[in-house]
């Protein structure tokens, strides 16, 4: 049974609304999704606590339940959900969704990491176990929240959901904590330690990129992404970050996930796939320029894109992995491309975007299309398998949540996932960024080492920003 409750609160922004929450259940692991620049989202999501929970690390599956209880599991993660979701009333969670006006009630939620590709291609599983383990966090962590706080951007409105009585008793106390006085949240400045570096030197970067164009000449491959982890140590608050972050490069995509040990701090302009009432959707993103320091300059910068035979040549192929990879859940015929080779502009860089959309399947659901399509073309190249395979041997390290996904499984049937790309993760010492470059056979090494750099800007530019708060 879902609890629900609505009240007006206008007075504050949801990133106020989730610190309040934060503060209130300072035990539980708490995450906040919101959405701007180039999107039509209306509601920002606050999540609170861990009814049930589900993760995957060293290729073992734990499930955590309603009673506490954990217990390792003999399948992966994306087996148990499908038995999980079988047995949900999914007519009656979308009849509440439509009776609310909220995209999202309960479902699972959190975050896929890159290297959960193995359980969906059991061909990469030697390779992709045998990768360095950097980061040393869960491949996949997902939870059932206790609270779900949703706001309404166009009406102000707050709306509380659970479906937990116990948590349904507490409304009265949350709502009046939200509407209680607001007290100034100073940022909380950055203390680094040294210098940060990269993964890979120059050197290292262009002689992965040498051998990815071998392979490409060679027809192994037709393109790979190539990318390159930064990582400072660094005490980093990752509220604090998240704030500078949001301001710094707004995003359809915006995200802080707070676990017990580290967080999840990003803004994404792409969507790995969405699936709502069948209608799913991928947007391929491929083909970048630096943004130019004038309008006639960014003007010039996003022509030069558009017309770029590179450029076009990569993002055509990664359109073509799309329309495959949906192909294999949606109806015949259905597969179908708009709005194709525009230009989206972020804070410090533009892309080249299509969409691609497509009706699922009738004997399909959405971890089918999950599976399907997970991870984006876009972060690997064209055909995949093979691409990973050399990702594995050139980057040798495990890409954790870098070009995974953020997003949730809904009880409705419906879901949403971003890819975890102009995203940082945080811990108590350290705090990492990762970007790539999709080589192709003409691709410039130094322009593929611009690139990274370039993606990298908005992350860098708001620690930068972090470390000389007052």
């Amino acid at each position: 049974m879902v609890h629900s409750s609505q009240f007006i609160l206008d007075q504050f922004a949801p990133i106020a609304v989730y610190h309040k929450l934060k503060t209130h259940f300072k035990d539980e692991i708490s995450f906040l999704f919101e959405s701007a620049g180039n999107s039509e989202g209306n509601y920002s999501f606050i999540i609170i606590g861990a009814q049930e929970r589900l993760s995957f690390k060293d290729n073992v599956t734990r499930y955590t339940d309603a009673t506490s209880v954990t217990k390792t599991l003999d399948e992966d993660p994306f087996t148990f959900l499908k038995s999980y979701y079988n047995n949900i009333d999914q007519e009656a969670y979308r009849k509440k969704t439509r009776e609310l006006g909220i995209g999202y009630i309960d479902g699972f939620i959190g975050y896929i990491g890159y290297d959960m590709v193995k359980v969906f291609e059991p061909v990469l599983q030697s390779t992709m176990d045998a990768l360095k383990d950097e980061l040393e966090t869960p491949d996949l962590d997902l939870i059932r929240p206790k609270l779900i706080v949703v706001y309404s951007h166009k009406t102000h409105q707050i709306t509380l959901v659970s479906s937990m009585q116990k948590m349904a008793d507490d409304f009265e106390t949350i709502e009046a904590e939200l509407k209680s006085a607001y007290k100034f949240i100073p940022l909380k400045t950055a203390t680094s330690q040294a210098e940060g570096s990269f993964a890979f030197s120059k050197e290292q970067f262009f002689d992965m990129v040498s051998k990815s164009k071998e392979m490409i000449k060679s027809g192994d491959v037709f393109q790979i992404l190539m990318a390159n982890r930064y990582t400072e140590r660094a005490e980093v608050d990752p509220f604090s970050f998240y704030r500078i972050l949001r301001t710094k490069n707004p995003s359809p995509y915006m995200f802080l996930l707070e676990f017990e040990d580290f967080s999840i701090v990003g803004s994404s302009p792409e969507v790995m796939v969405r699936l709502q009432d069948g209608e799913l959707l991928l947007r391929p993103i491929a083909g970048t320029r630096k943004r130019g320091a004038t309008l006639a300059k960014d003007i010039e910068m996003e022509e030069e894109m558009l017309n770029d035979p590179k450029e076009r040549a990569e993002h055509l192929m990664l359109i073509d992995l799309g329309r495959n990879d949906v192909s294999r859940v949606a109806k015949t015929g259905t597969v179908k491309v708009h709005d194709m080779m525009h230009a989206e502009r972020y804070s410090h860089v533009m892309h080249m975007v299509t969409d691609v959309i497509a009706e699922l399947d009738d004997d399909k659901d959405m971890f089918d299309l999950f599976a399907a399509t997970f991870t984006a073309g876009t972060m690997t190249g064209a055909p995949k398998i093979r691409a990973m395979q050399l990702i594995a041997e050139y980057e040798g390290i495990k890409r954790g949540f870098y070009s995974g996904s953020i997003g949730y499984f809904g009880f409705d049937g419906n879901m949403d996932s971003a890819i975890t790309i102009r995203t940082s993760m945080i811990k108590n010492d350290r705090i990492v960024f990762q970007a790539g470059a999709g080589v192709v056979a003409d691709s410039i090494a130094e322009l593929e080492y611009l690139e990274v750099k370039n993606k990298l800007g908005a992350l860098l530019s708001s620690l930068d920003d972090l470390k000389q708060q007052a």
